[in-house]
């Protein structure tokens, strides 16, 4: 799948999403976000071999065929590539004076009206890709905004879902057999599990991996001020707090109808 756009759809009715340069919005011309390029959906249904009238133990006694007789498995499944994500700082104390005298608080390096004001970072190098243990992005391959007008226009400004997440997938299994006493009595007995494999769910939802979550997000700088010209000054590494989960698989997320982790349910349904 290839969907692009130059801005995001945040699934809200009323409210779109904001163009980071609004004075070049065909700039931000990419792949959308949380669109996979590979993504498989299965559901299905299966009537094991066993009982009277099946391929297996079809001469076995009705009290037999009441206990292992007759069940019936379903299952649904998915499995999908990797989503895009877009890397941004916030600033902690940008209110009067803003990166590039925008003079807005608005700015949202996202879109999705969850981390304001935030800045898109400077690309370094092309190994932001460089995995170590559970971070899968480089975080030193990112620096810091600019201060000045060129805040949108630098050269080597991250793009919009420039960063691409974890694949991944998952199993739901039902097990259920019907119990028939009479033409009006019936009941259903089964149990229905959960993300089986108890494989977790790495690729992050709109929540975690958006503006308003930590996975894409590098941390935060604060400002500083010229007090003898009013001028910003360059940021300081000094002024920065990195955020250390950027990049990191630490959580599973319920998505595509599977749980983040495994859980059983059991069902009995008696009708008459």
């Amino acid at each position: 799948m290839d969907q692009k756009s130059t801005a995001l759809d945040t699934g809200n009715s009323s409210l779109g999403g904001i163009t980071y340069n609004q004075f070049q919005p065909n700039s931000d011309y990419g792949i959308d976000g949380y669109v996979s390029r590979h993504r498989v959906v299965a559901y299905g249904i299966y009537d094991l071999p066993v009982g009277r009238g099946r391929p297996y133990g079809s001469s076995m006694s009705r009290w037999a065929d009441a206990i292992v007789g007759g069940w019936q498995t379903t299952f649904n499944m998915f499995a999908k590539s990797g989503t895009g994500f877009t890397p941004f700082w916030t600033c902690d104390d940008c209110g009067s004076v803003e990166p590039g005298n925008i003079g807005i608080t608005s700015l949202d390096a996202v879109g999705d009206f969850n981390a304001e004001p935030s800045f898109r970072p400077v690309v370094l190098s092309n190994n932001f890709n460089q995995k170590t243990g559970d971070q899968i992005w480089n975080p030193a391959a990112f620096g810091l905004p600019s201060v000045g007008p060129d805040v949108f226009t630098q050269a080597g400004v991250a793009k919009r879902n420039m960063l691409w997440g974890p694949g991944t997938w998952g199993v739901n299994l039902g097990l259920h057999k019907d119990f028939r006493f009479t033409d009006r009595v019936n009941a259903l007995l089964g149990a229905d599990v959960d993300n089986i494999f108890n494989h977790p769910l790495l690729s992050p939802n709109s929540d975690a991996g958006g503006g308003g979550g930590s996975f894409a997000w590098l941390g935060s700088f604060n400002v500083r001020v010229d007090q003898t010209t009013g001028r910003l000054l360059p940021l300081d590494p000094a002024d920065v707090t990195p955020n250390t989960d950027f990049g990191r698989l630490i959580s599973s997320f319920t998505q595509e109808g599977i749980d983040n982790r495994r859980t059983v349910r059991l069902r009995l349904r008696i009708t008459f």
